[in-house]
C-alpha cells in the first residue's frame, strides 16, 4: 500500500489523496505501527498516563481493538505530552514531549501513511529524518560538489539557523501545506489534535499554539513538509539550472549556489562575492519571514571556505592538500574530540567503581563504536583515532585499578590482552580499530517505489548514551559468572539460549524476600532462564508476595 501511495504521488504531482483515514483504522496497519514503536529505544518510557509498553502489551489485542474503535468513531483524543528537559552541550536544555504509548502508535500509523506520499515530492537536497538518507549522505554530497566540477569554485558559506524552528512552526500554515496533498479531512483533523494536544509540566498543562511536538514520531516529517517550501524556492530559482545556464550567470557577474538541508540545519555555498552571499542571506531571511519563521541573526554566519564551517558535527574547509593545490576537507572538529573525551571520563569516573567490568566495557564500546563510525569518513581520521586510544586504554586501566585496588602492572597482567583489556565475554574496543572510509555520493531513489530496504539513521546523542551505571551494582559480572558456572540452558523449559538471550532468575525464593540482598545474589540462589519463563515466574512470584502482604 505504501508503494502504491508513493507511485500515485510520483505519477501525478498534483494528486490530492482522499480516502486515507480507512488505512489508519486497519488492524494490520495498527499492528505494524505498534511493532515499530515496540522495538524503538525508550519503549518503556511512559507518558502522562503512566502506561509503559509492557503494560500495553499485557492486553495487546484488546488495546489495539479499543484504539481501532476510537479511531473509527473519531473519538480518539491525544493526551498532552509529558514535558522533560534534556541537557545540551552548550549548557542549555532542550524541551522534549513524551507522548503516551497509544499516541505514539497512532502517530506512527500517520507517518506510515504520509511519508510515502511526500517522499515523491521532497527535494534531493533534503537529507534529515528521511528513509535511506543521513548526515553521511549530506556531507558526501557537499564534499564531492566542493571538490569542483565544471569550473565551480564555492568561496562563501551561509550557515543557516532558524530561531527555535520546531517551536515556531505556524499550525494553520502547516495544515495548509499538508492540504496540498491530503484532501482527507479526517487525517488533517487528527494531525491538528496532535499539534494542539499541549504538554504537561509539573502537573500543569501548557497549550501548544505553534510548533510540532518535539519527541513526537510524526514531528520530523511535519517539519520537513513545512520546510519543503524553502527547498522548492532554492530549486526553482537557483538549483535546477543547466550547465549552460550556470555558465551564463557567471558571465553576467551573477553567482551560483549549492544548497544542503538537514531538518532545520542548512548551508548555502556561493561561488561569487561576499556581497552576493550576504544578499542571498537577506533573500532567504525574507522567504522565511513569509513562512512565519525567523532567521537567527546571531547564529547565521557568512564565512569564507578557507576559514571553514561546522555542519552536522563535521568541520568543512578548503586548505592546501598534499599535491600543493587547495582541496576541500571534511575534518573532525576539536569540539567533537572534547565531547568524546568528556563522555569517556564520565563513563570511567572514579565514583563508578561499584559497576560491573562488563557493564563498563559495554558502555565504552558503545560510545567508541558510535563516535568512530560517525567520523571514520573524514579526512585522515587515523591520527585522531590513535590519539584517543590513550584516553580509552588508560582510562579503563585506572578504572580497573581503582575497582580491584591493583597497580597498573597487576591490571595489565590480569585483564590485558593484545594491547587492550578483556573479560571472559567482552573485549574493550579501541578507536584505532576503526579504519577510514571514503565519502561516496550514492544515487538516490525513492525507497518506496524502488522497493529498497528502508533504513533509518540512528543519531549519536551523547546525553542518552549509557554510562555503564547499573541499577543493581555488579549485576553484569554476576550474570557472566552464572553463565560460566551453570551454562546457557533455561533451567525451567530446557531451551538452549544464545548468551545475549540469557536472563538471570532467583531460583526458589524471590529476591524481594531476602533481607540481605548480598545473600540473595549468591550463586546457589541464581539460575539462567529464558524471557518467557522469567515473565511467567515473575507473575507467580508477585502473586505470592501480594498474598503474604
Amino acid at each position: 500500500m505504501q508503494r502504491k501511495l508513493s507511485q500515485w504521488a510520483t505519477d501525478d504531482p498534483t494528486k490530492k489523496f482522499v480516502d486515507l483515514y480507512s488505512l489508519l483504522c486497519n488492524e494490520v496497519w495498527l499492528r505494524a505501527a505498534h511493532h515499530t514503536v515496540n522495538t524503538n529505544q525508550g519503549r518503556e518510557t511512559a507518558g502522562i498516563d503512566g502506561i509503559t509498553m509492557s503494560n500495553f502489551n499485557g492486553n495487546l489485542p484488546g488495546n489495539l481493538e479499543e484504539l481501532k474503535k476510537q479511531l473509527k468513531a473519531k473519538t480518539f483524543e491525544p493526551l498532552p505530552g509529558r514535558r522533560v528537559y534534556i541537557p545540551k552541550a552548550n549548557g542549555k536544555k532542550r524541551p522534549l514531549g513524551i507522548a503516551s504509548i497509544r499516541d505514539r502508535i497512532v502517530q506512527e500509523a500517520l507517518r506510515m501513511i504520509l511519508e510515502p506520499i511526500w517522499e515523491a515530492d521532497f527535494s534531493q537536497q533534503s537529507f534529515g529524518f528521511r528513509p535511506n538518507r543521513s548526515t553521511y549522505d549530506a556531507i558526501a554530497y557537499m564534499g564531492n560538489r566542493l571538490a569542483g566540477n565544471g569550473g565551480e569554485n564555492y568561496q562563501w558559506v551561509i550557515e543557516g539557523d532558524i530561531a527555535s524552528y520546531f517551536d515556531t512552526i505556524p499550525h494553520r500554515r502547516l495544515i495548509k501545506a499538508i492540504k496540498k496533498r491530503v484532501a482527507d479531512r479526517n487525517i488533517r483533523d487528527l494531525l491538528w489534535k496532535f499539534l494542539r494536544a499541549g504538554v504537561m509540566y509539573q502537573d500543569k498543562v501548557q497549550e501548544t499554539m505553534t510548533g510540532t511536538p518535539q519527541g513526537g514520531i510524526v514531528s520530523p516529517l511535519l517539519a520537513n513538509i513545512y520546510l519543503h517550501e524553502l527547498d522548492r524556492y532554492m530549486e526553482s530559482n537557483y538549483l535546477n539550472l543547466s550547465y549552460n545556464q550556470r555558465r551564463q550567470r557567471r558571465r553576467q557577474g551573477k553567482s551560483n549556489f549549492l544548497y544542503v538541508r538537514y531538518a532545520d540545519d542548512w548551508v548555502v555555498l556561493c561561488n561569487g562575492t561576499k556581497a552576493q552571499a550576504l544578499a542571498m542571506k537577506e533573500e532567504l531571511k525574507q522567504v522565511l519571514n513569509q513562512m512565519g519563521l525567523q532567521l537567527s541573526e546571531e547564529k547565521t554566519k557568512v564565512t569564507h571556505i578557507t576559514e571553514g564551517f561546522t555542519f552536522l558535527g563535521y568541520s568543512v574547509k578548503r586548505e592546501m592538500g598534499g599535491n600543493g593545490k587547495m582541496v576541500p576537507k571534511v575534518l573532525i572538529p576539536n569540539s567533537a574530540i572534547k565531547k568524546f573525551q568528556h563522555k569517556t571520563r564520565r563513563t570511567l569516573a572514579p565514583g563508578t567503581a561499584s559497576d560491573s567490568v562488563n557493564a563498563k566495557i559495554m558502555a565504552q564500546n558503545q560510545l567508541t563504536r558510535g563516535w568512530c563510525h560517525y567520523y571514520r569518513n573524514t579526512s585522515s581520521p587515523a591520527d585522531i583515532f590513535n590519539t584517543l586510544n590513550y584516553e580509552v586504554y588508560w582510562g579503563m586501566a585506572h578504572w580497573l585499578g581503582r575497582k580491584y585496588k591493583l597497580n597498573m602492572p597487576a591490571v595489565i597482567q590480569r585483564f590485558g590482552e593484545e594491547n587492550t583489556f578483556r573479560t571472559t565475554r567482552y573485549t574493550l574496543t579501541l578507536p584505532s580499530e576503526y579504519k577510514a572510509k571514503r565519502l561516496l555520493t550514492k544515487t538516490w531513489h525513492n525507497p518506496y517505489t524502488a522497493k529498497e530496504e528502508i533504513v533509518r539513521e540512528k543519531i549519536l546523542v551523547y546525553e542518552s548514551l549509557w554510562s555503564g551505571t547499573e541499577t543493581r551494582f555488579g549485576w553484569q559480572d554476576i550474570r557472566e559468572e552464572v553463565m560460566i558456572l551453570k551454562g546457557t540452558t533455561c533451567y525451567i523449559c530446557g531451551t538452549e539460549l544464545h548468551p545475549s538471550e540469557v536472563e538471570i532468575d532467583h531460583a526458589s525464593t524471590p529476591r524481594a524476600r531476602f533481607k540481605d540482598k548480598t545473600e540473595a545474589d549468591r550463586m546457589k540462589h541464581l539460575q539462567p532462564i529464558c524471557t518467557s519463563c522469567h515473565r511467567a515466574k515473575t507473575k507467580t512470584d508477585l502473586k505470592v508476595l501480594s498474598r503474604m502482604r
